[in-house]
């Protein structure tokens, strides 16, 4: 069965309850900047056709979700895929996204005696060595964030998302760094990675 061709706002939507797996409505709304009325019509409408699951103020995808996304990405973003300039950037985030993960790595774990052990978080020193490591990696996807924003207003939000965790971190909020259930950085990452990777129609590779 072919997988319907989703309408622009529907794929919005759509796109923001697969990356997050479960999302609410006013999660919705912040991420899409759509009304709130139009998000609760969306959503109607995407459980209809079988791409959602509803259950109170939280909207699940069905398996039959990323096949839709998949063949709505391929439309919209065909220009984006051939746009070389574009493309460069996108090869030159592998790189820093090695370096996310192994920062990220750092943050959950130090070294002790040549052995790895959890980060207990009680070097200050250590810890704002590492956030200002993510700050500077943050910083180097601002020229891949703009170019993406030039095709599709809606990625203007990762910009907007990394600030406000990177302000509260800078609050004394350290949980923000990689929390897995607040739109902390590391999340904010996954999801940037996981969108990037559907719009252009590629895989992960690591």
């Amino acid at each position: 069965m072919t997988a319907p061709v989703l309408d622009k706002t529907d794929y919005d939507v759509l796109n923001v309850v697969a990356l997050k797996k479960m999302a609410s409505a006013p999660t919705i709304v912040t991420d899409t900047g759509l009304a709130a009325d139009d998000v609760t019509t969306v959503l109607t409408g995407l459980s209809e056709q079988g791409l959602v699951v509803v259950a109170g103020d939280a909207a699940l995808p069905t398996n039959e979700a990323e096949p839709a996304l998949a063949a709505a990405a391929a439309v919209y973003y065909a220009d984006l895929r051939g746009d070389a300039d574009l493309i460069e950037l996108v090869d030159r985030f592998e790189t820093v996204n090695a370096q996310f993960l192994t920062t990220m790595s750092s943050w959950q774990q130090i070294d002790v005696g040549g052995r790895k052990v959890a980060n207990d978080h009680s070097d200050s020193e250590y810890d704002d060595k590492v956030i200002t490591r993510l700050d500077k990696l943050i910083a180097r996807l601002g020229p891949l964030l703009d170019a993406l924003a030039g095709h599709d207003a809606r990625f203007a939000g990762y910009p907007r998302r990394f600030a406000a965790a990177m302000e509260l971190i800078d609050a004394g909020q350290h949980d923000l760094v990689s929390s897995p259930t607040k739109d902390s950085v590391h999340n904010v990452w996954f999801e940037f990675h996981e969108d990037l990777l559907r719009t252009l129609g590629r895989e992960r590779t690591e």
